[in-house]
């Protein structure tokens, strides 16, 4: 069954020429008048598709030094959907410490973690309204205020999530909530979210194994795992966790409310997130669990391997880790529709020990081993040995990058023209624009574009390409609207009375039936023409 629906922007967009309303359009009126808000356009939709696109791209221009007025511009276009999400690091500290205050917890006064309201004391203090208190509880959790000095950026930003994990850990359902709220606020209509899952079939695999774990171990500890008599229960237990998130957000956000939010209509995704600074067979266990749990719900669609990837257990596993996915890559695939996504090249130099090589292949490991689909973040490109030719093969086999500038230029410092986002495009390397942690970082969707047109110097159609791309890999089921991002099949080319994203004629409203994927990419066409239709 489809999940998404189209758009008020598709369904208001008329047939004669493109034009699109907020307003429900009057029955009385001449088929090609114009809609409220709108210009005039008595040519063939695509042409004034075109034209909007180029109004568009020449008010991003002027914008560009009015960073005000360009977030502005960038909050309300529309952005796809946002495939790199970490749940924990998507809560802004401020709407932590009211779910905190609401829940009687405290906050320690010299490390700020917060503490179960059974443990309040004088040093354990309630939650604050404001004050120095407050402020500096909010600066413990996220990146305000930072500024380098004993402490890294690197080194605070992976510190927040202890002092707050007591709170995000007793409000899933409202993480996923808020998280779908701000996207539905920043024009985004698909959003795929990490979280720890698999933990019961994690828990069992540990029981299961004894001794260290190695590649050639892996077909014994799958067996002894999948046939102990646990296994099945602890799988159920996990598809449980993954379908009590699925319908606990939406009851706190009242979808089933007739004057349900927005956010209802984002179309929320889960991957698998496994520290990979975890016991090994606890690790192995999570990753089948994650596998299993997706031939049994369609709300999971990948696992991800999190946790600082410059982390001595991070590396030591490393190895290990990409051979257990390629393992369960051979063992699932014809059972299971579970992607991977992993984060790989998340390193420079100066966090890596002095003989390390890891900058030199964690990426091509994660791709040619691991089967990674999407990679995160991929800073060290260039040090990859023969980077060249890695990037040639990503871009014939459509590996996109999760590109994730705030949380680069904070965590590793790279940002500018150290960044590799411009190498990938050169290459012809699919990469979207995706917010990490934004809570921590205090960005957002529209501050990551903000960040590709003021430090990445990217022009509104390579920004729009990035939404697409966003779309064009996301994990959902079903064929392309594109034969190349970009241009239509040609079920939904456009047409005399038809432009791309407009109000689909039969023809393409048959095919969009058979596609979530492409229903989803027709939505943001709609929302494309609505938008540059205003410029």
């Amino acid at each position: 069954m489809l999940l998404v629906r189209y758009s008020a922007a598709v369904l208001l967009l008329t047939f004669g020429c493109g034009h699109s309303s907020d307003t429900t359009p009057d029955a009385s009126a001449a088929p090609d008048a114009p809609r409220e808000g709108h210009p005039p356009c008595m040519t063939a939709p695509a042409d004034c598709a075109a034209a909007w696109e180029q109004a568009a791209s020449d008010t991003f221009d002027t914008l560009v030094t009015d960073p005000a007025g360009l977030a502005a511009f960038l909050k309300a276009m529309p952005k796809g959907g946002d495939l790199h999400n970490h749940l924990s690091g998507a809560v802004y500290a401020e709407t932590y410490l009211d779910w905190a205050r609401n829940d009687g917890d405290c906050v320690n006064t010299s490390s700020y973690s917060a503490v179960n309201s059974g443990s309040c004391s004088t040093t354990n203090a309630a939650v604050p309204t404001s004050g120095a208190f407050y402020d500096s509880i909010v600066g413990a959790w996220s990146m305000q205020g930072f500024v380098a000095g004993a402490e890294t950026g690197h080194d605070h930003f992976f510190a927040t999530f202890g002092k707050y994990g007591l709170v995000a850990g007793s409000h899933r359902d409202e993480t996923i909530a808020d998280v779908a709220t701000r996207a539905a606020d920043e024009n985004e209509v698909y959003v795929e979210t990490m979280f720890n899952l698999a933990k019961n079939t994690g828990t069992l695999a540990a029981s299961v194994w004894s001794g260290t774990l190695t590649a050639a171990d892996l077909p014994t500890f799958y067996d002894q795992l999948t046939t102990n008599a646990g296994f099945a229960n602890a799988i159920t237990n996990d598809v449980n966790v993954v379908s009590s998130a699925a319908t606990g957000y939406r009851n706190v956000l009242g979808c089933s409310n007739p004057m349900a939010p927005d956010a209802c209509n984002v179309n929320v995704r889960f991957i698998a997130q496994v520290s990979r600074t975890g016991a090994s067979d606890q690790v192995f266990g999570q990753l089948v669990g994650a596998f299993e749990m997706a031939s049994r719900t369609n709300q999971i669609v990948a696992l991800n391997l999190s946790s600082p990837e410059d982390d001595s257990a991070s590396l030591a596993n490393y190895d290990l880790q990409m051979a257990m996915l390629d393992f369960l890559h051979t063992k699932y695939a014809s059972t299971s529709p579970l992607h991977v996504t992993l984060h790989a090249g998340e390193l420079t130099a100066a966090y890596l020990p002095a003989n390390s090589n890891a900058n030199t292949y964690h990426i091509r490991a994660a791709v040619e081993t691991a089967h990674a689909e999407r990679i995160g973040h991929g800073l060290d490109i260039a040090t990859e040995t023969n980077s060249t030719d890695l990037m040639a093969e990503m871009a014939a086999n459509h590996v996109l990058v999760e590109v994730c500038l705030s949380s680069n230029a904070q965590i590793l410092e790279v940002s500018g023209a150290a960044h590799p986002l411009a190498s990938y495009l050169a290459a012809g390397v699919p990469v979207a624009l995706a917010t990490d942690d934004q809570g921590v970082s205090r960005s957002s969707m529209a501050g990551e574009y903000q960040r590709a047109a003021l430090d990445q110097h990217l022009t509104y159609r390579q920004i729009k390409t990035l939404a697409r791309n966003s779309l064009e890999h996301a994990f959902v089921p079903g064929a392309s609207l594109w034969t190349t991002v970009g241009t239509p099949i040609a079920a939904c080319a456009a047409t005399a009375t038809m432009a791309v994203g407009d109000t689909p004629n039969a023809t393409c409203a048959a095919y969009l039936a058979t596609s979530e994927r492409a229903t989803l990419q027709w939505d943001l066409e709609s929302r494309f023409l609505a938008f540059e239709s205003r410029q």
